[in-house]
């Protein structure tokens, strides 16, 4: 039997994701956009329920291009709010769009900012149960205030910590799991 983190075994959609995604470290500007964007989906709801909506996100977003997005103006936004294969929800649409406008100006300025502050290595927290953002504050702190001094939105402590895990800058996989040596591995 496989040992997994505790949540990754919620729902399939969760499973293959803690499997094959989250943890890993991801230094492509494209693939660390997308990741930022569903964690801003995720805000208030369970990242099973982002996932169920990740399909038709990849296609009404064009797989979150940047350029894509970046082009899109009012109309797009109030067009994507009404389609139904996406979580409607109109201010993260607006700050998916925002944000693709600002990243696109310097793809790499992402990149720099979502690995800079470690050096460019993975962070192991060697957990033994389920991290608590809270905890780690003062590390999240100065990701959170380049992402905002970037002009990036939507951009809260836990939405940020969320992002650093599923990007692998941090490894939060219980130590316990059989993907923890993997990610660290993957560095």
């Amino acid at each position: 039997m496989v040992k997994r983190c505790p949540w990754a075994t919620d729902s399939p959609e969760l499973l293959v994701y803690h499997d094959t995604v989250w943890g890993r470290p991801e230094k492509d500007p494209q693939k660390l956009f997308k990741a930022l964007c569903l964690e801003i989906m995720q805000a208030g709801l369970t990242f099973s329920t982002v996932l169920k909506f990740e399909d038709g996100m990849d296609t009404v977003f064009h797989n979150f291009s940047i350029d894509y997005l970046a082009g899109c103006n009012q109309e797009d936004l109030e067009a994507f709010c009404n389609d139904k294969r996406i979580i409607r929800n109109h201010a993260k649409v607006a700050a998916i769009i925002a944000n693709a406008k600002v990243v696109q100006t310097d793809p790499s300025a992402l990149l720099d900012a979502t690995w800079g502050p470690v050096n460019d290595v993975q962070m192991d927290h060697l957990l033994t149960e389920p991290p608590k953002a809270v905890k780690y504050k003062n590390f999240i702190e100065k990701f959170v205030k380049e992402f905002k001094e970037m002009g990036l939105k939507r951009m809260g402590p836990i939405t940020v910590y969320s992002y650093l895990q599923a990007v692998g800058v941090v490894n939060d996989h219980l130590v316990t799991c059989e993907f923890h040596e993997e990610s660290a591995l993957t560095n």
